[in-house]
């Protein structure tokens, strides 16, 4: 084994370990079957590249540069894109934006979970930039990244699903939302309902009860999750899931689905295909983003206070900055319906 090897497996073993333990000399030279000088010239080189913390005895990973003076905060995006545009996002990073600069602190940088998904990639971005803390915006894409952060960041706060008991977290009441757009279609009339969704949540979890709760039909094939792709939970998903739903034998009479580009897209496909909304069938939404107002027709959607779950995160992350015996929060926030043409009612 060269030394280019030797030193590259020396940063799998740290990377492993996860920063949990030290690389011993003396262990590291009987598993390359070389002297403790030459581990010992290994380790000087990789600590001078700063990819390796030197210690007595052997080496760790580098500590992650966290300043607590800078008043910068770091916000990872958790979108599969490395350029993000998503409604709802931009207008919870409004609200972060706006409240850290109220509180004399400014965003360093916004990176998406593309960007970040190994502990490496995370390691990297503690190290080059200097931050003091940071807020994650959407439910984790990968779990070892966010499993170093966690680790590393104390002041990290995760926007729309808690990451751990230990870190703050500020989410939405998805659960209520769609189980009251359930019980409003029930009391205009709607008798079979069907759901789309890009992925299991409180808001798929509403649905399910709230159908039970009136009991309506709950057939498996009634309730759709569409995986998505990099856009994330575009039109695209309410293609499908409108598809998939008036294909059945007996379609629904009615369509809620958990964010307004899925319904968006579920309006336009039935549109396409010659379905009247709502007269032939309802269609709802969820998030109230600007664009919900101005479909054909105007959607029925669930409001979420999205500039305020951002600002609550600046508010949080200041104050675990601030003051290190702050404990960690889970806030959520609540949601109510803002009804318009798409269900028949207004």
């Amino acid at each position: 084994m060269n030394k280019a090897e030797r030193q590259r497996k020396i940063l799998q073993l740290l990377e492993q370990s996860n920063g949990r333990q030290m690389l011993g000399t003396h262990e590291l030279a009987s598993l390359f079957s070389v002297s403790e000088m030459t581990v010992r010239r290994d380790l000087q080189e990789l600590s001078g590249d700063g990819l390796v913390r030197r210690q007595h005895g052997g080496a760790s990973p580098p500590r992650p540069v966290l300043d607590s003076q800078r008043k910068e905060i770091g916000i990872v995006l958790e979108s599969k894109k490395a350029k993000y545009s998503d409604p709802f996002f931009n207008a919870v990073l409004e609200g972060t934006d706006h409240k850290l600069q109220e509180l004399g602190y400014r965003i360093a940088y916004i990176n998406t979970g593309a960007q970040v998904l190994t502990t490496e990639q995370a390691r990297d971005l503690l190290r080059t930039t200097a931050v003091s803390g940071i807020i994650i915006v959407g439910p984790p894409l990968a779990t070892e990244s966010i499993d170093y952060l966690r680790a590393n960041v104390r002041a990290l706060v995760g926007i729309v699903e808690a990451l751990h008991s230990e870190h703050d977290a500020i989410t939405f009441d998805g659960y209520n939302g769609i189980h009251k757009m359930v019980d409003h279609l029930v009391q205009l009339g709607r008798r079979r309902l069907g759901f789309i969704t890009g992925r299991e949540d409180p808001r798929h979890l509403g649905y399910i009860d709230a159908v039970k709760a009136h009991g309506l039909p709950a057939e498996s094939d009634l309730s759709i999750t569409v995986p998505f792709g990099i856009d994330g939970w575009a039109p695209d998903l309410g293609h499908v899931g409108a598809k998939h739903l008036m294909e059945l034998a007996e379609p629904p009479d009615a369509i809620v689905c958990a964010s307004d580009r899925i319904a968006i897209g579920a309006i336009q496909w039935l549109h396409q295909h010659n379905y009247r909304v709502p007269d032939d069938i309802a269609v709802t939404g969820f998030d109230n983003i600007a664009d919900s107002a101005f479909t054909a027709p105007s959607l029925t959607t669930v409001h979420v206070h999205k500039q305020l779950m951002g600002e609550l995160a600046a508010e949080r992350v200041v104050k675990r900055i601030e003051n290190e015996n702050e404990i960690p929060l889970l806030i959520q926030t609540p949601t109510h319906l803002v009804i318009r043409q798409s269900c028949g009612s207004r």
